[in-house]
């Protein structure tokens, strides 16, 4: 019975690829950068050598509209990859993630709308009218502005 190296398994010779970029996609983005810059003078080369009646105009005509869509095709996909999904869906909404939390009153509440601070941060709050230094409820965000309301006691919202 032979044994194994340390830090390795018997399984460990056959390994995954990195999830980074590979080549393809490199090259890719490369030729992306590219396609317009050549195929839009073609086109235009093409267009004044057939209003000139330059018969093998066609040629550079058809080339430079076909590196063009080419270009438009390989952009649509590539953003069709992007779906933007994400593990963390709170990720870049900060608000987001406060909702059903306690927060405390930072500017007093009047005419529905004042600031409350959640951790070390001070957010624009609408909601009932409340005195500074109240504990309100995070109940939506809507853009930057948290939406507030009372506590709730068995809410488990944490602490501000």
């Amino acid at each position: 019975m032979s044994r194994e190296p340390c830090g390795r398994s018997r399984g460990s010779r056959f390994r995954l690829p990195p999830r980074e970029p590979s080549l393809l996609v490199w090259l890719l983005a490369a030729v992306s950068l590219v396609l317009p810059w050549i195929g839009l003078p073609m086109a235009v080369a093409g267009v004044l050598g057939v209003v000139n009646g330059w018969p093998p105009a066609w040629g550079l005509l058809l080339g430079g509209v076909a590196l063009v869509v080419l270009d438009v095709i390989i952009d649509f996909v590539w953003a069709g990859l992007n779906d933007g999904a994400s593990d963390d869906p709170t990720l870049n909404r900060g608000g987001s993630s406060l909702v059903g939390r306690n927060v405390v009153v930072d500017k007093a509440i009047a005419n529905g709308r004042g600031t409350v601070r959640a951790g070390d941060t001070v957010w624009i709050a609408e909601g009932c009218d409340a005195a500074t230094g109240d504990i309100l409820r995070v109940e939506s965000v809507h853009g930057t502005v948290l939406v507030v309301g009372p506590p709730h006691a068995a809410s488990g919202g944490g602490t501000p």
